[in-house]
């Protein structure tokens, strides 16, 4: 940021005319009234209303200390699911602002009748987590011009001195997943759009991962979102120090750091890294056709790979639709990067493929027993958002088939017997929208563990 717009926010912070004099002649910049607009999701909504820890609740923490006479008036426009199409619609939509979004008490028409000095944007999570877009440049592209005219429609009625273009943060904690990969690219065009409009730039994804290094540094599982979308404390700490940097509020971002981000990282326990879970084979790429309640009859019913399944036959051999080709098989390994970390038997798709809406997917996985056995069998997801039509096979038998977020807890289980020799689970996942993470797992019959299995993400060799 050059000297003359750092200046000016100073000096809408701080009761000070700082800054040049054209700057110096605006009313809010006597009187310290700096009033900053945050256009955004859900990440925005908890910001400004989760019980004080939300980032908006930060920077107003961290100005306050820098600047104690200072009046900000930071409004939070949050709204859970929006993309940035989904905002150019509401910013046209008059009718439609007045109700509140996610910060109950927060108007949309009334925050957007009043000028703001500053206005941030931070959208994008959204566009690939429902997904709303595709991967390919012509969708990313639409992206940005969808983004372009928010930013113009919203300007119009903001009237910002300055603007503020922050970057989306990530969807998963892994740079290679294929949706962290898309968000670099929509990044890359957020980008060149603030250098285009003259617009601040909020480096909100490189602070987050800059602070994941450094807790993972003590504590391998460390992690700045729970769900690996929404930020916990630290990460709303570190999305604050972000829009302060951005802003040219070093002495702010910098308070935070001490007073908030190194106190959290105090506390964490030197923790190891979890033990690599075992791995599964996977596909995905069977696009069913649209539903809301279920999946149509016809989907539902055995397809080729089902019934080889239930044959007991080479079911990666098998076409995906009748006349049709094999899915592509590969090997796959959760991790603490995805959604539910390490746990054993969780397979979260979005370390797998950039999914799209209403496509199914499978996963298998061979065990190995000396003796035959009964254990239980786990089933559940954590997925947010997500409606998953899940059905589980052991050794071609079908144990479970319908609605995983449905069940209580959104978890369910079975008593299932392994036999002596090797066996095979299997299942199919049919997913609407949202994250799409479910996991399967044997358990003793207590809960604990289970001793002495094998497992491998191939058929073994007859």
């Amino acid at each position: 940021m050059n000297y003359h717009v750092r200046s000016f926010i100073k000096g809408l912070l701080a009761l000070h005319i700082l800054g040049s004099a054209c700057f110096a002649a605006e009313p809010a910049a006597s009187k310290g009234n700096a009033r900053i607009v945050f256009i955004g999701d859900s990440i925005t909504g908890q910001g400004g209303g989760w019980l004080g820890a939300g980032y908006v609740f930060k920077m107003r923490e961290a100005l306050s200390a820098v600047y104690p006479e200072g009046k900000h008036d930071l409004v939070p426009l949050g709204g859970s699911g929006m993309g940035v199409r989904a905002w150019l619609s509401l910013a046209k939509d008059e009718a439609r602002q007045k109700h509140d979004l996610d910060v109950k008490g927060v108007a949309v028409a009334a925050a957007l009748s009043k000028p703001a000095d500053v206005m941030v944007v931070m959208l994008g999570m959204n566009d690939v987590l429902a997904p709303y877009v595709n991967d390919t440049d012509a969708s990313l592209d639409q992206w940005l011009a969808n983004y372009r005219e928010l930013v113009s429609v919203l300007s119009a009625r903001l009237k910002p001195k300055i603007i503020a273009l922050a970057t989306i943060t990530p969807q998963t904690e892994d740079p290679a997943t294929p949706m962290n990969r898309v968000l670099a690219r929509m990044n890359q065009r957020i980008t060149t759009l603030a250098a285009e409009l003259k617009a601040n730039l909020v480096p909100t994804n490189a602070t987050y991962w800059d602070v994941l290094a450094e807790g993972r540094k003590t504590q391998a599982d460390f992690t700045l979102a729970g769900d690996r979308i929404h930020p916990n404390p630290p990460g709303h700490v570190a999305v604050a120090m972000a829009m302060l940097k951005g802003l040219g509020e070093d002495k702010a971002a910098a308070w935070l750091r001490e007073e908030r981000l190194a106190k959290a990282l105090s506390t964490l326990k030197t923790v190891p890294a979890p033990t690599a879970p075992p791995a599964w084979l996977v596909t995905s790429g069977l696009v069913l056709r649209a539903w809301n309640e279920k999946p149509s009859d016809a989907d539902l019913a055995p397809n080729p790979i089902d019934l080889a399944i239930e044959r007991g036959e080479d079911f990666t051999k098998a076409a995906a639709k009748e006349g049709g080709a094999p899915l592509a098989w590969r090997t796959f390994q959760s991790s603490i990067n995805l959604t539910d970390g390490a746990n054993p038997g969780s397979v979260d798709f979005a370390g797998i493929t950039f999914f799209q809406n209403f496509e199914a997917g499978y996963g298998a996985r061979w065990i190995h027993s000396d003796t035959a056995r009964r254990f239980k069998l786990d089933l559940k997801t954590s997925g947010v958002g997500s409606a998953i039509h899940l059905t589980a096979w052991l050794n071609g038998q079908r144990l479970y088939s319908d609605f995983i977020n449905k069940e209580p807890k959104r978890q369910t289980s079975r008593e299932v017997d392994l036999r002596a020799g090797w066996n095979v689970l299997v299942f199919k996942s049919c997913h609407r929208t949202w994250q799409w993470q479910q996991a399967i797992h044997l358990t003793e019959l207590d809960g604990s563990m289970p001793q002495g299995l094998e497992y491998r993400a191939s058929a073994p060799v007859k």
